[in-house]
């Protein structure tokens, strides 16, 4: 006989939980340090090929060597500001860096979000459409930190688009214990999701900013320790991507 729906869950189920939880962190965990891997190559790359040039005589003249040292020095520089975000990034997932969390207006966060992307949207020609709610809406949050994450998310979003529009809808779920917070552009479901194949690394930019990669990790984990959770999900139609943010509704402090 089959047991009823609402039956506790049994210690085994709640450890089978734990263990794919812990087994989709994991893949996560290893394909990001792939994905990271492969991005600190392009200035790596720059950086040895200019001393190459430089230590197997290939300069015209000392000038040209000058050139190329200074070229080399700021892919470094480069470099390195990688590998501070890297560990910044690091800290915030340990727990080293901590959000003050308290009750934070929805609306209020959205309303600055707004207007910090508004501009970016309307110069690449897009359709920024934020759904502000009212101050009854709470979220147990660091405000900071939930701005920075969703302003980078739809920084992301206007960057990657090139027509139509960009909307962000908020609605509470059924137990009103979680507020919905779902990006919705005009890309497929798929542009959420991580390629199996890496493709070869950009030409070194010195005036490229931090790739997608990196800044959709820091706005995912920003939102896990605010308790919170980011999915892609599916939509109405296929050519139609869902990102899903869901954050913990404030909480009685009375």
């Amino acid at each position: 006989m089959t047991a009823p729906a609402d039956r506790p869950s049994s210690a085994a189920d709640v450890l089978q939980t734990a263990f794919y939880r812990a087994l989709e962190l994991a893949q996560f965990r290893g394909g990001f340090l792939a994905r990271t891997a492969h991005e600190l190559r392009s200035p790596l790359n720059r950086i040895i090929s200019l001393q190459q040039m430089i230590l197997e005589g290939l300069c015209e003249d000392e000038a040209e060597a000058t050139e190329f040292l200074g070229e080399a020095h700021a892919a470094a520089l480069k470099l390195l500001e990688y590998l501070d975000f890297l560990i910044h990034l690091s800290k915030v997932e340990t727990g080293r860096v901590t959000p003050s969390l308290g009750a934070v207006s929805l609306g209020s966060v959205l309303q600055q979000v707004e207007a910090m992307t508004g501009l970016q949207a309307a110069n690449r020609s897009l359709r920024l459409a934020i759904a502000v709610p009212g101050e009854t809406a709470q979220v147990w949050a660091d405000g900071v930190w939930l701005q920075n994450a969703l302003t980078t998310l739809i920084e992301l979003e206007i960057d990657r688009c090139d027509r139509g529009t960009i909307a962000l809808s908020v609605a509470a779920d059924a137990e009103g214990k979680h507020w919905h917070l779902t990006l919705i552009s005009d890309r497929p479901p798929t542009a959420w999701q991580n390629p199996l194949v890496l493709p070869d690394p950009d030409p070194f930019d010195l005036d490229r900013p931090l790739t997608a990669d990196l800044r959709l990790a820091m706005a995912t984990a920003l939102i896990q320790r605010l308790g919170g959770t980011l999915t892609p999900v599916a939509g109405e139609s296929d050519a139609i991507a869902h990102l899903r943010c869901t954050l913990p509704v404030a909480r009685n402090t009375e």
